[in-house]
Formats: structure tokens, C-alpha cells, sequence
């Protein structure tokens, strides 16, 4: 019996931090996701640079090594339009993470740019597209929900 609590209170503990580090992670990529919208170049390096320490002190997925590739090629970007380059790159390994997550504190909203072909995550339904900014702001749409 108390095998089985062990076991069980282990599974949990793992569940939270497993919950934790996915709620981290999407606290971190939507501010790095709101410094684009705002074309802020400063803003969004300083977001990065957090997603990336983020990712590497408390992720624990399986796409964590892939997902620190990403984000290390964005952190090196010169300049708001390259690091939207990358951007879609980031963002397409964090839907993967947040979409299999069995919770999440807020509802995700991934999100499509017809324009540039690109995704990206948001906890707002009204878009707010990163990779134009003020140009094409609301240029997109949902294509997938995450629930809490």
C-alpha cells in the first residue's frame, strides 16, 4: 500500500512540474510573441533571451533539445524582421508541447498568417499578428484552441 502511494505521489509531483514548466513556457513565448506584434526589437531580444534560459533551466518535454536549437537561432537574429523569420520555427514546437500538455492555465489559440505561412500562439482570440505588426495587425486566423 504505501508502494502504491509512493507511486502515486511521484506521478503527481511529475504531472505538476511537467503543468508547470508548460505554463512557464507559454508565459515566456506569448511575451516574445507580444514584442513582435509591437515590433519592438529590444522588447522582443529581451523575451527571447527568457525564453531561452526558460527552456533550458526547467524544460522537461521531449522537444526540449530541438525547441533550444529554435529559440538559439532566434536569439541570434539581427533585427525584428529576422527574428520573425524564426519565429513560425519557435512556434510550431511550442504548439507541440502546449497541444499535448494534458492542462494548461489559460486557453491557447494557434494562430495562421495567410500571408507569410506562418503560425503562432495566443492566449487572446483577437488576432494580433506578430509577423506584420501595426501593417497587417489583425491578418490571420484560429485554427486550433488548446482548453484550460
Amino acid at each position: 500500500m504505501k508502494k502504491n502511494l509512493s507511486l502515486l505521489a511521484m506521478l503527481l509531483f511529475g504531472y505538476s512540474v511537467f503543468a508547470q514548466n508548460t505554463n512557464t513556457l507559454l508565459n515566456n513565448y506569448i511575451s516574445v510573441k507580444n514584442a513582435l506584434v509591437n515590433s519592438d526589437t529590444k522588447m522582443a531580444s529581451q523575451a527571447i533571451k527568457s525564453l531561452y534560459q526558460g527552456i533550458k533551466e526547467d524544460g522537461n518535454f521531449k522537444q526540449k533539445e530541438t525547441l533550444l536549437k529554435s529559440t538559439e537561432k532566434m536569439s541570434k537574429a539581427t533585427g525584428i524582421e529576422k527574428q520573425r523569420a524564426v519565429f513560425n520555427e519557435v512556434s510550431t514546437r511550442v504548439w507541440e508541447i502546449v497541444k499535448n500538455a494534458k492542462k494548461t492555465n489559460k486557453t491557447v489559440y494557434y494562430q495562421y498568417c495567410p500571408m507569410k505561412k506562418a503560425y503562432w500562439l495566443s492566449t487572446e482570440k483577437e488576432i494580433e499578428n506578430p509577423y506584420y505588426g501595426a501593417a497587417m495587425l489583425s491578418c490571420g486566423s484560429v485554427v486550433e484552441t488548446k482548453q484550460q
